[in-house]
């Protein structure tokens, strides 16, 4: 049998002389991909619609049209639109400065930008939480806190549109970045022969070109805040404002006869919305990216001359205020004894970080928890991405394409859908195996390894892609068989990629909060958990230490991953992308 047969196109050289190893070449890596799909995508979404179906259609719709439903939905579309609104104008203003001018220090703004985004979304909002209201530390240092007993403007349905809108702004800038390096120079070019300004050209060419990917920017931050359930957690849950995600953490938490065929139902309409956008915003993408394939990728073309300085002056403004200015009352609030504390130089204290690293016995458990769970799935993902990215690589594109939505759909998914789902699937004892993995750390495991292995793929995936077969059609000469390829051939040439895939599962995993809200148990708790709960108890110190160790964890993780920029494929890092390669290459 010929390698190309086994691996696709590409190879056409003749494997192994022995007919039966030539045989069971790569068979087994195949069965793997399949079991992993079938583990990780078909089966929890499978035994989600047939629990939320289990009682008919009418049961089904019955519990769809409850009052407490109907609420939470009208809530869930209310901020999904509002904060998509922010989002877009934030992201869209972002996109162009990036991309279309000649600002400065384009590539520290997409970091930070980025950094904004990676920083769990619990901690964004309770960042915002602190810096406003009577309470805070940083209001109270310059004498411009609010009379004691004024409502904090942050809890409730404004302050959810307003962080969630902030926190989605990167997603929708490098949604549009993409689009914007597909632009075609020499159309930019001539437009500006002709004596075109750059608003006209950007009115009149970018923004049109641009159309489907701005539709496919708005529908992506429409799912996102549709799932999301870190924000809505801790500004909406305390003055009673439910979305889908909350009410579905709340009915689960009720443990009530009928509450977990509730919850399964709720899923499947937060996982229906959710798709929507989803299918959309992937076919958009797809239409779009096919007709816009520039031999000349869009370099700036304004040049803001003196206006230059006060421009770059009036985004770093920006970035200051809604950005850098919440983290920094998240440290203000780290470091005074109680939370309400006016900071100064008599109240200043360390010891909140003392209590939650190495005191506290639910913080120190939390951490090491999210260290073991996040470095497990993403060691174990880097070894999955290596050998999906070399068969999927090899495979037709008939194959692919069905293969790589299937294990995109977990991570697609809003994970509070996929942690019901989970629950469901191991409530009881597995068939055949006669064991439960529900209520242990394994459960959280699986989930993390269905949600993030379309992140650690990627990169492996678009590494692979650039690889010259000349030195593998060598090995297969030699008779090397495909384990030996893959380690001493494949693995060397792709390493870099595969270490930010597992960088980034790292960082995604170890602020978890949306699945393992809902999976943890007694002496598995994540940091996620650990925040919300120091919060829940009005230990708000505590939980703003917790948040800050973490934000600064994953600043490290990013900038780990920078120092691989140069041997990484082009904009295989979010931030990169974001940045242009223009930005990367002169700094």
């Amino acid at each position: 049998m010929t390698l190309s047969e086994t691996a696709g196109p590409r190879l056409t050289l003749r494997g192994p002389a022995n007919p039966a190893l030539r045989w069971r070449e790569g068979t087994g890596l195949v069965l793997l991909l399949a079991v992993s799909i079938l583990a990780f995508s078909i089966a929890p979404v499978g035994r989600l619609l047939s629990a939320a179906l289990e009682g008919g259609f009418a049961e089904f719709r019955a519990v769809l049209d409850t009052p407490e439903v109907r609420r939470a939905t009208l809530n869930t579309l209310t901020v999904a639109f509002g904060s998509g609104a922010v989002a877009m104008a934030v992201g869209l203003v972002f996109a162009l400065v990036l991309s279309v001018t000649d600002m400065r220090g384009r590539g520290a703004m997409a970091f930070i930008m980025v950094l904004s985004l990676m920083i769990a979304p619990q901690i964004s909002a309770l960042a915002f939480k602190t810096l406003a209201g009577p309470a805070s530390p940083l209001l109270k240092l310059v004498g411009l806190a609010p009379a004691p007993g004024t409502p904090n403007p942050m809890l409730g349905e404004f302050g959810i549109i307003l962080v969630m809108g902030l926190h989605h702004a990167p997603l929708v800038a490098i949604t549009l970045a993409a689009g914007l390096s597909g632009l075609p120079r020499p159309l930019i070019e001539a437009a500006l022969l002709d004596g075109a300004g750059p608003l006209q050209i950007i009115r009149r060419i970018v923004l049109p070109l641009l159309g489907p990917f701005l539709l496919s920017a708005a529908l992506l931050v429409l799912v996102a805040g549709t799932g999301n359930f870190g924000i809505p957690a801790l500004l909406g849950m305390p003055v009673g404002y439910l979305t889908l995600p909350t009410l579905l953490y709340q009915k689960l938490a009720s443990f009530g006869p009928s509450s977990i065929n509730d919850a399964a139902a709720i899923s499947v309409l937060i996982a229906a919305i959710a798709a929507s956008g989803v299918i959309a915003a992937g076919w958009l993408l797809a239409r779009q990216q096919s007709r816009l394939e520039a031999d000349f990728a869009l370099e700036p073309f304004w040049r803001l001359g003196r206006a230059r300085l006060p421009l770059e002056l009036a985004v770093w403004g920006f970035i200051a205020v809604a950005i850098l200015l919440p983290l920094m009352s998240l440290i203000a609030t780290s470091l005074v004894p109680a939370y309400g504390v006016r900071l100064s130089l008599d109240s200043l204290t360390f010891a909140q970080y003392g209590e939650v690293l190495f005191r506290q016995d639910l913080t120190v458990r939390a951490f090491r928890n999210s260290m073991l769970f996040a470095g497990a799935a993403a060691a174990s993902l880097c070894c999955l991405a290596l050998v999906f990215a070399y068969l999927l690589d090899r495979a037709a594109v008939r194959v692919r394409t069905p293969v790589l939505a299937l294990i995109e759909l977990p991570y697609a998914a809003p994970g509070i859908v996929l942690a019901i789902a989970c629950i469901l699937l191991f409530i009881r004892p597995l068939p055949l195996l006669g064991f439960s993995i529900y209520a242990t750390p394994w459960i959280i495991l699986f989930a993390y390894h269905a949600r993030f292995l379309a992140i650690a793929l990627k990169p492996v995936l678009a590494a692979m892609a650039t690889l010259d077969s000349s030195v593998e059609e060598a090995a297969v000469c030699d008779g090397a068989r495909m384990g030996q390829r893959l380690r001493f051939i494949i693995l060397p040439l792709v390493f870099p990629s595969l270490l930010a895939g597992g960088l980034m599962v790292f960082l995604l995993a170890f602020n978890e909060l949306t699945v393992s809200a809902l999976l943890w148990s007694a002496g598995n708790e994540t940091l996620g958990v650990a925040l919300l709960s120091l919060e829940d108890s009005g230990l708000g110190s505590e939980a703003a230490a917790v948040a800050v160790t973490a934000s600064v964890l994953v600043c490290l993780l990013m900038l780990a991953m920078q120092s691989l920029v140069r041997r990484l494929p082009e904009n295989a890092l979010p931030w990169q992308a974001l940045a242009g390669r223009r930005v990367r290459e002169t700094g």
